[in-house]
């Protein structure tokens, strides 16, 4: 019984992950075939979270892309990780205006992560090469630090 369950939960794990690997690296391979240098944020991130309280680091994965319907919001798809695990991916919008001058998004707003793992408040800015920002909340504070993969 106890392998059934353990054979389940791998199941489900490996489904979630699958669904993000897939469309991330369609954006990936999308964002490499072009011809013409990134002119906005949107499109696929790689890089690292750190906790600046207690350490704690992982592996980040992001996929930023324009809302359609309203311009001036912008949809953050995410997937971290921390030691081996590797958490469900999760959407979150923000509001934010991009610099036509510089092609930068500032942004400033509030996430909620998935299964109670809290709500952050998060400042920085996205460029058509750098993504860095900072967070805090639930006690914790620290860096998303992103390049293009």
């Amino acid at each position: 019984m106890k392998r059934l369950w353990i054979g389940l939960l791998a199941s489900l794990l490996l489904a979630s992950c699958s669904s993000y690997s897939g469309d991330f690296g369609a954006e990936t391979k999308k964002f490499n075939q072009s011809t013409k240098p990134a002119s906005t944020p949107s499109g696929p991130w790689k890089g690292t979270w750190k906790s600046e309280v207690n350490g704690h680091h992982g592996p980040l994965w992001c996929v930023v892309s324009q809302d359609k319907v309203d311009p001036s919001l912008w949809n953050f798809r995410y997937r971290a990780g921390w030691g081996i695990l590797k958490f469900g991916d999760y959407t979150h919008q923000l509001q934010a205006n991009l610099d036509r001058r510089t092609s930068n998004l500032p942004l400033k707003g509030k996430m909620t992560l998935p299964k109670n793992f809290g709500t952050y408040a998060i400042e920085g800015v996205a460029s058509p090469i750098n993504f860095n920002v900072r967070y805090h909340g639930n006690g914790d504070k620290g860096t998303m630090t992103l390049t293009r993969p």
